[in-house]
């Protein structure tokens, strides 16, 4: 393009900035008039420049390249009709075009930094279907977002402001964790799972997690939750709000170090199993399947062993009647061989991280 037509372009582009402006809501109706100026024009280069010889549509492609300045017929047009073609095209054309072009950039670039500054703000909502949604954040959720991250689970997070290190990847949602529309916002009803954990910006004891647990359940009761607690006199009050599985994480990390300090050796142990981030092992429950229902747990160990997992043990719900959350459910701990299988029943063994969840 010669630097004539390139100014030229450049001055119909800036009127027709100035004229999106005007005609903001009307850009279909600018298309249409832009089309029809270009069809008709084409038909009529077709009929008085070349008296229907050829195609439309190579008339058509000659307007086109006289739109932006270029080709033999943008500067010698043989007939007065065509003289007047290349004049409306050149002055209305590119002004038309120059409208479209900027309307369009500005409507794709007003609608990405919307999305980024959503992103930013944690106003937008998440699209994620089978994520597991942290409320709440602390010294702890860094790590736990890691482990998620690692073992292919997507993650989004609800917090009062948006940490400085939170990953990429996490989607983030500013706001009350306890609060339904906020929750909704993170994609709750689609969630597979809840992390609630002890956030000191709602408060130092308990409370805020409870209530965001009756949030939770409130707004997705199939949602798994996992509720972080310090003062284990609350549990209580998690129960009535039906959280799954309760986790006392400083009870849990003094028992860690009097079992490292107690045996040498084994911490290598423990962290490899309770992290997935390092390509090692981890542990892993599965739902026995009715296949194997009177059958002995010898006969499942051995089944699983030849998988390439490690059996330590089985989950059997209490003799209670109605539902019982699985962190309820009695531990057993290298069972006895001979042992029948009773439904429901998991088994928890120790995998490779590549393991999968194929299951039993």
């Amino acid at each position: 393009m010669s630097a004539e037509s390139f100014v030229k372009t450049v001055k119909g582009a800036r009127r027709g900035m100035s004229l999106a402006q005007k005609l903001h809501y009307r850009l279909g109706a600018v298309v249409l008039v832009l089309l029809g100026l270009l069809c008709g024009s084409a038909f009529f280069v077709w009929w008085l420049e070349k008296d229907f010889r050829g195609s439309y549509f190579d008339s058509l492609w000659t307007i086109m390249f006289t739109l932006i300045g270029q080709g033999e017929f943008a500067s010698y047009p043989h007939t007065f009709g065509g003289k007047i073609i290349v004049f409306l095209i050149s002055i209305f054309g590119v002004a038309i075009l120059g409208v479209v072009f900027a309307e369009v950039l500005q409507r794709i670039i007003n609608s990405k930094i919307r999305q980024i500054l959503g992103e930013m703000m944690g106003i937008n909502t998440c699209k994620f279907e089978g994520h597991v949604l942290l409320c709440g954040w602390n010294a702890r959720a860094s790590h736990i977002l890691r482990e998620l991250l690692a073992g292919g689970t997507q993650a989004a997070l609800i917090a009062k402001e948006r940490p400085n290190d939170l990953d990429n990847n996490v989607f983030f949602v500013q706001g009350n964790p306890s609060e339904r529309e906020t929750l909704l916002r993170g994609g709750i009803q689609k969630a597979q799972s809840a992390i609630i954990l002890k956030d000191s910006n709602f408060g130092e004891d308990d409370s805020h997690s409870i209530l965001t647990a009756l949030a939770v359940e409130d707004t997705a009761p199939d949602v798994y939750t996992v509720m972080e607690l310090d003062n284990p006199d609350n549990e209580r009050y998690a129960r009535y709000a039906h959280v799954d599985d309760i986790l006392y994480s400083d009870s849990l990390i003094a028992n860690i170090t009097a079992m490292c300090t107690q045996n040498e050796g084994i911490s290598a142990f423990i962290k490899d199993i309770l992290s997935t981030a390092d390509d090692g092992h981890s542990f892993a429950s599965f739902d026995v399947p009715e296949d194997y229902r009177g059958k002995t747990i010898s006969e499942m160990f051995n089944y699983l062993k030849g998988e390439g997992g490690l059996p330590v043990g089985v989950l059997t719900p209490p003799k209670l009647d109605g539902h019982v959350p699985s962190s309820e459910w009695v531990s057993q701990v290298n069972p006895p061989e001979n042992m029948v299988i009773t439904l429901p029943m998991k088994v928890v063994c120790i995998v490779k991280d590549s393991y999968g969840d194929n299951g039993v």
